[in-house]
């Protein structure tokens, strides 16, 4: 694929991520997103993705095998086995790292929250699960600190967690490009470990477990 191509794909994603961010997955059609990026051609979406199926794989692969390294490299300079405060700080930072590395306005997380909350986005969302490790998949079942949480339990956990730092991070980048936000990406990921090992980690306090229904939100997508 030439340059020219290879940049008329990049204009396309940045403008269908910018699109989704700010109106939602349903509300944005792929002549918007062409005509967003400044092209004459209103099939530009489905000549460069192949269609509507093809830009959502693309954008939500975008940053996942940078990510996947910079996760293999925290864990490894880790302790042998890695605690749970270690495995969720490899799990979290090499995201807000991701989100850092844009430029101010970004789209990616407010963009991400969008599809985690439509129906629509669904399908695209399961087939980029299988492309990442759910943090529930990359806890040992025997981590001290979480000896007395079954599975059920921190599976539950797991999704409310993914929603939350879903959430955090699309306010936060919203606030970024107002101008209104406080600390940095750094310290927002740090804020979200914190409170991600309280979550998992909280004793169970009532026999009669309350485990929430469907599949957790891969996070990082």
């Amino acid at each position: 694929m030439g340059r020219h191509s290879d940049r008329a794909r990049e204009t396309l994603l940045n403008s269908a991520e910018e699109l989704f961010a700010l109106h939602g997955i349903d509300a944005v059609s792929n002549r918007a997103i062409a005509e967003r990026a400044g092209t004459a051609n209103h099939s530009a979406v489905t000549y460069h993705f192949g269609g509507r199926e093809g830009l959502m794989r693309a954008l939500l692969s975008r940053g996942r095998a940078e990510m996947a390294a910079r996760r293999a490299e925290l864990l490894d300079a880790g302790s042998a086995p890695p605690t749970l405060r270690e495995i969720v700080t490899g799990h979290i930072l090499p995201w807000t790292e991701h989100l850092a590395s844009l430029p101010v306005p970004s789209w990616r997380a407010r963009f991400l929250y969008q599809v985690a909350s439509v129906p629509s986005g669904a399908e695209a969302l399961r087939e980029s699960a299988a492309q990442s490790m759910r943090l529930e998949e990359i806890l040992p079942g025997d981590l001290p600190e979480l000896r007395e949480v079954s599975p059920n339990v921190l599976s539950s956990r797991a999704r409310i967690l993914g929603g939350m730092v879903m959430g955090i991070c699309a306010s936060y980048e919203g606030q970024l490009e107002q101008g209104e936000a406080r600390g940095t990406w750094l310290s927002v990921g740090y804020f979200l470990v914190d409170a991600a090992v309280g979550l998992l980690a909280a004793p169970v306090t009532h026999p009669t477990e309350f485990v929430t229904r469907g599949s957790p939100p891969a996070f990082p997508l």
